[in-house]
């Protein structure tokens, strides 16, 4: 009897578990067919955009390069619209797996900085546009373009925590736009001429990769995949924020060849280390961390700054000095002419960046104040007959910007916006425990 009664428990249960079933794919079924009719919605979106902006252009530039910026820009539009359709079974929360009806802001805002990189790749395979009548704004268009595209880099995952609505699509496709973005971004900029042409392993890097772990699913070889990182996060953002720069017509050749060879080291490194990881070449903890991952912790984020710090407070000191003796006694000081290759500065803005170099020297806000010390330095290093000692102290500066300040610093909030996720529950605090040595590239899974 009571074997009976066991039996016919578990065929209840199993039936329950059946109808469970049914109903959850009924109801997937018809939530994918709202997504697909949000899909339609993004494309109409997509459409307005893509014919307003073809319009704009056709009245501002010449007839032939606004023709020109067509294929290349609906060629780049299909693609991410694409990457949509294929991937909108994803848009579950990673922990519920429930799809959910709707893609939410932060996607919205994803997408929108799809469109931008597009619109961006439609300046390909043409000048730059400063010859345009009575339009020379569209010569800062492209480099305006991805700006508005990284400011929505940062706020798109902020949106999808404060909004609760975290997908696997959103992680997905943010992952793509931003591979897409810095392929397209560097080849336009090296096009201009603002960026070396060895920047073009930063665009590669990302493909190559992908396909490394493709081909290695292909061959029946194992695959580890890897977990996020907040170093990952922080070095994407300084390769946008660099690309950024190059795109507006500001910056000279060897100012941009030097920051992109100290920004793009580190970016490599990260991509070779995740390829030992992915193939099971090392062995990692739990954590994902290697046995020398502590030490190059320690001498990249800890000691190397301390180094940089020094280095920049004694130049900017000594520099400063004889420029500031030139300007009141009025007897050139060789060195200090070093200063004034390009343009002479005013005494304030020799202050404001003589207040930076202490600020460095006493870690408060180091990576803000080695920014305004880079710009500084930039406006001087027009060509490469400039001193070798400015174009050092302006790696520095570069570096520095990726490192942190190191042991011995005062106040750096930054760190708080560039490796901590913003608008997650908790503040957003990342693990005490979690080197940044680690990886330097967006989760290579998928």
């Amino acid at each position: 009897m009571a074997t009976g009664n066991a039996t016919g428990l578990f065929s209840l249960n199993m039936a329950n578990r059946e109808f469970i079933n049914r109903r959850t794919a009924f109801d997937d079924v018809f939530t994918l067919q709202r997504l697909q009719k949000a899909w339609w919605a993004v494309f109409l979106f997509y459409l307005i955009l893509f014919m307003g902006w073809f319009s704009g252009l056709s009245i501002a530039w010449q007839p032939t390069g606004a023709l020109k910026w067509l294929l290349p820009a609906a060629a780049v539009n299909a693609y991410v619209l694409w990457l949509l359709w294929k991937a909108l079974k994803k848009n579950y929360h990673p922990l519920t797996k429930i799809l959910l009806p709707d893609l939410g802001y932060a996607n919205w805002l994803t997408l929108l900085r799809g469109f931008l990189i597009g619109t961006l790749a439609g300046f390909l395979f043409q000048t730059t546009p400063i010859t345009a009548e009575r339009s020379n704004w569209l010569a800062w268009t492209p480099g305006a373009i991805y700006i508005l595209a990284a400011v929505l880099d940062y706020f798109d995952g902020y949106v999808a925590r404060i909004t609760q609505h975290e997908t696997r699509l959103g992680e997905w496709l943010d992952t793509k736009i931003d591979a897409l973005g810095l392929l397209i971004a560097p080849v336009l900029a090296i096009g201009y001429g603002r960026l070396p042409i060895f920047y073009i392993a930063v665009s590669l890097a990302y493909y190559l990769f992908q396909f490394g772990i493709w081909y290695r699913k292909k061959n029946g070889r194992p695959v580890i995949k890897l977990e996020p990182h907040p170093a990952k996060r922080m070095i994407a953002g300084f390769q946008m924020g660099l690309v950024a720069l190059a795109l507006l017509p500001v910056f000279s050749g060897p100012v941009m060849t030097i920051a992109a060879l100290v920004f793009m080291i580190p970016l490599l490194a990260g991509f070779l280390r995740d390829w030992l990881v992915v193939c099971g070449y090392v062995e990692v903890n739990h954590l994902q961390q290697t046995r020398w991952d502590h030490p190059i912790d320690l001498l990249i984020t800890k000691l190397l700054p301390v180094f940089l710090r020094f280095v920049i407070g004694v130049a900017g000191i000594f520099f400063f000095y004889h420029t500031v003796t030139t300007l009141v006694t009025g007897h050139e000081i060789v060195s200090s002419t070093q200063l004034y290759l390009s343009k002479p500065y005013e005494l304030h803005e020799l202050l404001i960046t003589a207040t930076a170099v202490l600020m460095v020297a006493f870690g408060i806000i180091p990576r803000i104040a080695a920014l305004l010390i880079s710009i500084f330095l930039a406006g001087t290093l027009t060509t490469w007959n400039s001193p070798p000692g400015l174009f050092f102290l302006f790696s520095c500066a570069a570096a520095l910007m990726l490192t942190g300040s190191g042991f011995l610093s005062t106040w750096h909030p930054e760190d708080t916006l560039l490796l901590e996720r913003q608008g997650e529950a908790g503040g957003g605090n990342r693990p005490a425990n979690v080197s940044y040595a680690g990886p330097t590239q967006r989760p290579g899974g998928e």
